[in-house]
């Protein structure tokens, strides 16, 4: 059977573009009007899903005045899958090169988990380029390599999933564990991601669409052990003197609170930990009011 690719452009308030940047093209959905004279709000999404994820706050940051751009990370969704995509150097890379092919002079960067991390890394590494970052479920990517109680049982257990890349595979492509995994990852009866686990999965039968992010997901757990890994953590671990706003879900089962103790070790300027009740590891999926309140809040004091 083909894969269905209409995922890729479902419909909304919003247009969809293809952009040039970095040796790859990128697939975007976009709302607002864009100036080059103000910051584009970068949407990043997490694993395993794709711009999808942003789709609540896509409309309401338009309708507050700001250009918006959810983006698929390369090996996601409608994005090129290209060969010898893992390393999180060139992920961290595309993200300024797509600033700039948009053509403005600084974004707000605003990534979930493993988006997150790469939204931490890239105003480390571009804070030129940068206006501020907001970050959903994920601590400083420092603190995430560190062995520790800041990480769950649950977190380690879907890690050691990760490494047998065949079962893995298979199970992104079955929409009922697409779901069983959405759910476990969510607060208990919240199905603010889980509901739309048909989608995720659809994305993941596009060729490529299920092997690139596991092997992103292997290059993190190795990352310490090879020299473009350790390159990459000594090169996220900058001081950040941007404003940055941490969100985390309450009943988050991968990452407790404790997990963001350290970030302050990294951000210099402005901080702000805001933890958003009855929601999980998806807390702008499952909460997207709240958390679009407290992203529309932090852009307003820029």
């Amino acid at each position: 059977m083909p894969a269905d690719n209409s995922c890729i452009t479902l419909p909304g308030p919003w247009e969809h573009r293809l952009i040039q940047a970095n040796g790859a093209q990128f697939h975007f959905a976009e709302a607002g009007s864009f100036r080059a004279d103000s910051p584009v709000i970068l949407l990043v999404h997490g694993f395993p899903e794709y711009w999808w994820a942003w789709r609540n706050q896509i409309k309401s940051l338009a309708e507050a005045g700001y250009y918006v751009a959810a983006v698929d990370l390369r090996g996601f969704g409608g994005s090129d899958k290209t060969p010898h995509c893992a390393d999180a150097s060139i992920l961290t890379d595309d993200l300024a090169c797509i600033i700039r092919s948009l053509g403005a002079k600084k974004a707000v960067l605003a990534g979930h988990g493993r988006g997150g991390a790469l939204c931490w890394s890239a105003v480390s590494a571009y804070p030129q380029l940068c206006a501020g970052l907001i970050t959903v479920s994920t601590p400083h990517p420092r603190t995430l390599h560190r062995i520790g109680t800041h990480l769950t049982l649950r977190t380690w257990r879907q890690t050691l999933k990760a490494l047998f890349t065949d079962f893995s595979q298979r199970s992104l492509r079955d929409p009922q564990k697409m779901r069983k995994m959405l759910e476990q990852w969510s607060a208990p009866g919240n199905l603010g991601a889980a509901a739309h686990y048909d989608i995720y999965t659809q994305a993941m039968r596009l060729p490529g669409g299920a092997k690139q992010p596991l092997d992103q997901l292997h290059w993190i757990l190795f990352s310490q052990h090879t020299a473009g890994g350790r390159r990459y953590l000594k090169e996220s671990a900058n001081p950040v003197r941007l404003p940055v706003l941490a969100i985390r879900g309450v009943l988050d089962p991968l990452l407790p609170a404790r997990a963001w103790h350290r970030d302050l070790e990294f951000a210099r300027g402005t901080y702000r930990f805001a933890e958003i009740p009855h929601a999980g590891h998806f807390a702008h999926e499952e909460q997207p009011e709240a958390v679009t309140r407290e992203i529309i809040d932090f852009l307003g004091r820029l």
